[in-house]
């Protein structure tokens, strides 16, 4: 089976790619079927981030892929040894296990990646920024996401929350793009903590020259992100259109600025001055652009 042919599988099933669900089952030959779920994922993988095969080979050359690994369903599946699946996995911010066919958790987004962690925030998106052509600080929020809600002792449902979402984009050699999407951990915009650090997050990527930008997800969509149960790339890339905008709530001067007395507080919070000295020192680097 070539790569056209495992992407075409996919495409004739509704939901499976939504669902994070391989089509790999565990019949007579169980090793055989669970060898052909890894090369159908990674077919699923290619397709959701559109790349065709000799652009998925510039994209992976430096893990050893070639265009005749692509050839046939025997030569990609020789070169989908267990490091490699790791590498790949690492590549797109998605779980190994998934991509091995191990489980149907397509990613698991990990704490310390902005809350409580906002100089490791920085450090992240300078260094997305320096290693890719574009960088985008996407915060994605459900389509019943009320950010005016600010009382944290609300009703489940009330709570607004959201996910951050880093963005990289690459130039490939044959003029098509890499585009990745690293999931960072959810937060909730009703608690304070929450909502300052995710600012102060802003706050840098904007100053980094990082596009930062807000994007409304249908309910079903921000669930399934939310738990880890999709490609990212497969809600991210259907959901481009920016819907409301993060870096209002950290432009005191603008005239569509928001919560500006709480901006106000942050810059003169003493707790919040070793995070405004590292990223003053990351820029004075010459982080930015």
């Amino acid at each position: 089976m070539n790569y056209l042919l495992v992407v075409q599988v996919f495409v004739r099933i509704p939901g499976a790619i939504l669902d994070g669900v391989a089509m790999a089952t565990q019949g007579k030959d169980g090793a055989v079927s669970s060898l052909r779920g890894v090369s159908e994922r990674f077919g699923i993988l290619l397709k959701e981030h559109d790349l065709s095969a000799p652009a998925a080979a510039e994209a992976l050359s430096d893990l050893g892929f070639s265009l005749a690994d692509f050839a046939s369903h025997e030569a990609l599946l020789l070169k989908l040894t267990s490091p490699t699946i790791r590498d790949v996995a690492a590549r797109f911010h998605i779980s190994y296990d998934w991509l091995a066919g191990k489980t149907d958790e397509v990613f698991r987004s990990e704490p310390g990646t902005w809350y409580k962690a906002m100089t490791e925030a920085a450090n992240q998106l300078v260094s997305a920024k320096q290693s890719s052509m574009r960088t985008e600080l996407s915060i994605c929020i459900p389509e019943n996401a009320d950010l005016s809600v600010t009382d944290d002792n609300q009703a489940e449902d009330k709570l607004p929350y959201f996910i951050p979402v880093l963005i990289r984009t690459q130039q490939l050699p044959g003029q098509e793009v890499l585009e990745t999407y690293e999931v960072w951990e959810e937060g909730r915009w009703s608690y304070s903590r929450c909502r300052e650090h995710i600012k102060l997050v802003i706050y840098f990527a904007q100053r980094l020259g990082t596009y930062v930008a807000g994007r409304t997800l249908t309910q079903n969509e921000y669930s399934l992100l939310s738990r880890g149960q999709v490609l990212p790339a497969t809600i991210l890339r259907r959901n481009s259109r920016v819907t409301w905008h993060p870096d209002d709530y950290v432009t005191p001067n603008s005239p569509v600025s928001k919560e500006v007395g709480e901006w106000s507080d942050i810059t003169s919070n003493e707790n919040y001055k070793a995070a405004f000295s590292h990223f003053n020192q990351l820029l004075t680097q010459g982080a930015s652009t």
